[in-house]
């Protein structure tokens, strides 16, 4: 008998982690850094979960911020910084709900 546990495949998201062999900093810079990231996924996240911007499956988050934009809702600009900032980082980009494909 198939268990729910088979039906739904979870994956976990990749976090951030230094390379091997690249010099170490101190603790507290490190400290630091931990705390502006969580900062700033916990900011995106807020987005994320804001229903009034409409919804975010299937869009990045950037494209959803530019949509709300047009439409005059006013979201964050330190939503639109963050996003131009860390481009390339899909844990930036994609929504909250991105790993979830049965959503779409």
């Amino acid at each position: 008998m198939a268990s729910i546990s088979n039906a739904f495949v979870q994956r976990k998201r990749i976090a951030h982690k230094p390379k091997k062999g690249a010099p170490s900093t101190s603790g507290v810079k490190e400290e630091k850094v931990d705390a502006s990231v969580k900062r700033d996924l916990d900011i995106l996240k807020q987005f994320d979960l804001t229903l009034e911007y409409g919804p975010c499956i299937g869009i990045s988050r950037l494209d959803r911020w530019e949509r709300a934009e047009k439409h005059g809702l006013k979201p964050l600009p330190e939503v639109r910084d963050l996003l131009i900032r860390h481009a390339a980082d899909p844990l930036y980009t994609e929504c909250l709900w991105n790993d979830f494909s049965t959503l779409r």
